[in-house]
């Protein structure tokens, strides 16, 4: 492996982390903050801007560009992005060590668990817990800019942005880009990456000026928008979208937190005057028909029963429209990994909770900003189940698996298959693994486990939509950073580095 060409592919990277820093600096100025958060976030950004500029100043590098560099880059590349991108928790926040190691990985993995809890008494030591309220507004800022960053991707946003790392991009690209297809919408990488951000960011700006039309602020719009498109989930208040208590924004954000988890490929053709498209493909109709049945299926569960709403109000004897309402919400946030609430669903029947869970499984579709295992691979799974219950009827019946109409390799059915495998069997082992870490309760390491790996960030019982990660230990803290990253480079990308035979060659 050529570990220059790596190291200075890193190191751009973390340029553009250095530069999207220095605008949190500016937001703090604007938004009052003290001139002591307003330096320390400058001095971050250049921190950030001078360690990645001098490296890509230092090192040369020649050769070619293979698939070992570019997941090394890929993988190698988030990881320095979230060191660097902690300074501003630690610095100008107060967070902990540890603490903001994961508040940034949850935040460019765009999964949303957090550390910072009003609720809590006290933390190791004996110091007082940071909550949402405690952090200077440029922290809040760019607490939410990581995922808006993280959602299309760091390598992606880096392709577009430094033309230049076109040598290999095909593979930097296909590394990070979610999904089990390689749908690309011109020839050249760089385009792409270009007009998958810039769809995002014209969508990103119609969410900021419908919320505000609603009443929000700019600030409380951009960084709500942020945790939205990226499907993310982090938001400037401890009750989350339910603090704001406003029908007109859960359906706003409703609306933009679908969109963000379907395909944009799919947007760039409606933009282009093909909105048909969207029923045509058959991921969608999934997707969409997935959403409709357990919004339904939810509502009815939660008629005539207590709904409690993130901010601590109740909904006795909840009537259909309120059923629907928070159902519709929820059920849209969780299988786009969003992860944002406007009710405690910790408290909803067992047949909601459950429901829930196995969303979280299901995910995004492929070519969004959604985790999970995506909506293309269930589709195959299901059917390539299908063909091989026919065979045990018809043993000469040929397996004929088709997407969108076209038929699906043998060799593209065992690599989906094989991902749903070692997604099941991370699960399993991260539950476990947290479970012989202290957390002594089956419900909370599962939900823990699949929220961190499907990129969602409230689970259930002690990680809850009112409840926060801050009560774990260190190690528990770094092993769901492990699984956030995992799950954001759907797992090939991170474990690939741990063979032997990647570094031959």
């Amino acid at each position: 492996m050529n570990v220059r060409l790596v190291t200075r592919a890193v190191a751009a990277i973390v340029v553009v982390i250095g530069v999207a820093m220095v605008t949190a600096a500016g937001v703090a100025w604007g938004m009052g903050d003290s001139k002591l958060a307003v330096l320390r976030l400058g001095l971050c950004s250049l921190i950030t801007l001078l360690a990645s500029s001098l490296t890509l100043v230092w090192v040369r590098a020649k050769g070619d560009f293979r698939f070992r560099e570019g997941f090394a880059i890929v993988a190698l590349g988030w990881i320095f992005a979230s060191i660097f991108g902690a300074l501003p928790f630690f610095w100008a926040g107060g967070m902990c060590g540890y603490d903001v190691f994961f508040e940034t990985m949850s935040g460019f993995t765009t999964t949303g668990a957090s550390v910072l809890d009003n609720t809590l008494a006290l933390r190791d030591g004996g110091v007082l817990p940071r909550g949402i309220v405690d952090l200077p507004f440029g922290v809040l800022y760019w607490r939410s800019l990581t995922h808006w960053l993280g959602g299309m991707g760091i390598v992606v946003l880096s392709l577009a942005v430094f033309p230049s790392l076109g040598l290999g991009a095909h593979q930097l690209y296909l590394a990070e880009v979610p999904g089990p297809t390689e749908d690309q919408m011109t020839p050249r990488i760089a385009d792409s990456a270009k007009i998958l951000w810039g769809v995002y960011v014209l969508l990103s700006l119609a969410e900021t000026a419908l919320l505000m039309a609603g009443g929000m602020s700019l600030f409380d719009a951009w960084c709500h928008t942020c945790g939205t498109m990226a499907t993310g989930g982090f938001s400037t208040r401890q009750a989350s979208v339910g603090g704001f208590g406003s029908l007109y924004i859960d359906m706003v954000i409703t609306v933009f937190m679908f969109l963000a988890g379907s395909n944009f490929l799919l947007h760039f053709r409606a933009l282009r005057g093909k909105p048909l498209n969207y029923f045509n493909d058959e991921e969608f109709k999934f997707y969409f028909g997935v959403v409709v049945v357990a919004t339904l299926t939810i509502s009815c569960s939660l008629l005539g029963g207590g709904i409690v709403t993130t901010d601590g109000r109740v909904i006795e004897n909840a009537g259909v429209a309120d059923a629907l309402r928070y159902a519709v919400f929820q059920v849209v946030s969780i299988v786009t990994t969003t992860g944002f609430a406007t009710a405690d669903f910790n408290l909803w029947p067992a047949y909601a909770a459950l429901l829930l869970v196995l969303l979280m499984f299901v995910g995004g579709c492929a070519g969004s900003t959604g985790g999970g295992m995506k909506n293309a691979r269930v589709i195959l799974t299901l059917k390539y189940g299908v063909t091989q219950i026919k065979r045990c009827f018809f043993r000469r019946a040929i397996s004929n698996v088709r997407l969108n109409g076209a038929r699906i390799p043998e060799s593209a059915l065992h690599k989906v298959l094989a991902f749903v495998c070692l997604f099941v069997g991370l699960h399993v082992f991260f539950s476990l693994a947290l479970c012989a870490l202290g957390v002594d309760d089956i419900v909370t390491a599962a939900t823990a486990s699949i929220a961190a790996l499907g990129n969602i960030g409230p689970g259930l019982g002690g990680v809850g939509a009112t409840r926060s990660y801050a009560w774990m230990t260190p190690e528990a803290k770094i092993l769901l950073s492990v699984a956030m990253l995992l799950g954001r480079l759907e797992v090939y990308t991170v474990l690939v580095l741990f063979l032997p035979s990647f570094y031959k060659g």
